[in-house]
């Protein structure tokens, strides 16, 4: 006898199969779900994850989806932001080819992404050429256009070089031109990094000059009289590791004095508070003062490198005077994890122009 019961059963077969698919497209780009390993596993065609490895790609195919949001956040940090910023730095700089400490144009791109990491929102390079072909606006091009640097060639200033003409000249003419756009600014050079040994996370530098910062009763709260911090050095020497494999400077040198190396120190400061810029320490404004910041919150790793043994190998001597110190790891795995958008070439490629 006709009956209409495999007709109903074919199509509410073929409808439920339908709305199933339906949801499985919309959960697409949701995180890891049974859904989502039953996809892999039913659908994946040759070569790609079979059911036995489908939560495992998953699972990573999630956690770049995270990475990439986490990134997103700092990488193009500045971009297409008009002041008053919060943090600046200003940087007068020099790269050429004989320089023995091996600092090229990569260094420097290095070290502006790095405080991007920190939380800085501009910079104000200072290009101290000697001769033209030292130029560095080139290289800088695509952080002058997306509006991170603000570029000056300062080659008239260059040579013969000197402190004051050279460099604290180059930090009068910021602050003459540019001293009303930002709250706090660091002048350091590319082979400082300020760094947070408690707190490793993007925008570490930001956050220990808020006023909520959590530290805040070691500064005296950061109070309005306060005009500048200062960053105690400490020296990472040694003889660095093979730059073709360790590209980044700071993945280099692994061992570092155990105390403050010296009285150099580097500057933090309220910009409407300096009555005149130097190298390590500002004249302050009358009324105003200036507080060392604790090593074990806030610290200036200097990678000086072999400069102490005439650029030679290790000695007894260098290894003597140096601790290890792998505290950088966890931003150097942050930094390299967010290469996609920093542009590997630039921060991987030697460079001196």
């Amino acid at each position: 006898m006709w009956t209409w019961k495999p007709f109903f059963s074919f199509y509410s077969g073929l409808g439920l199969y339908l709305l199933t698919w339906c949801y499985i497209v919309w959960m697409e780009n949701a995180a890891i779900t049974p859904v989502a390993i039953w996809r892999h596993s039913m659908v994946a065609p040759y070569g790609q994850p079979s059911p036995s490895n489908a939560y495992q790609a998953t699972v990573e195919d999630s956690k770049f989806r995270i990475n990439e949001t986490e990134c997103k956040l700092w990488c193009r940090r500045g971009d297409n932001m008009k002041p008053p910023y919060f943090l600046t730095a200003i940087l007068k700089v020099r790269i050429y080819f004989t320089d023995k400490a091996k600092l090229s144009s990569r260094e420097m791109i290095q070290w502006l992404q790095y405080l991007r990491y920190a939380g800085v929102e501009h910079v104000y390079v200072y290009d101290a050429y000697v001769h033209r072909n030292e130029s560095q606006k080139s290289v800088l091009r695509p952080f002058i256009e997306s509006g991170y640097v603000t570029y000056t060639n300062w080659s008239a200033y260059a040579w013969p070089y000197s402190t004051v003409k050279t460099q604290v000249s180059a930090y009068q003419d910021c602050i003459d031109k540019y001293g009303d756009d930002s709250v706090w600014q660091t002048a350091i050079d590319i082979d400082e990094y300020p760094f947070n040994p408690v707190d490793t996370s993007h925008g570490f530098l930001q956050r220990f000059l808020r006023p909520t910062n959590i530290f805040s009763d070691s500064l005296e709260g950061l109070k309005a009289e306060i005009a500048e911090l200062s960053m105690n050095n400490f020296l990472f020497l040694g003889q660095p590791l093979d730059d073709n494999i360790h590209p980044l400077l700071i993945d280099r040198i692994w061992r570092r004095t155990p105390k403050p190396s010296n009285h150099f120190v580097k500057p933090i400061y309220r910009v409407n508070g300096i009555a005149k810029p130097g190298v390590h320490r500002n004249h302050l404004k009358r009324g105003l003062k200036c507080k060392e910041i604790p090593s074990h919150l806030l610290r200036m790793n200097h990678y000086w490198g072999a400069r102490l043994q005439n650029w030679g190998p290790d000695t007894k001597e260098i290894l003597s005077m140096t601790i290890p110190d792998d505290s950088m790891k966890a931003i150097i795995g942050n930094i390299t994890d967010c290469l996609f958008c920093l542009d590997e070439d630039l921060m991987y490629k030697t460079r001196w122009f």
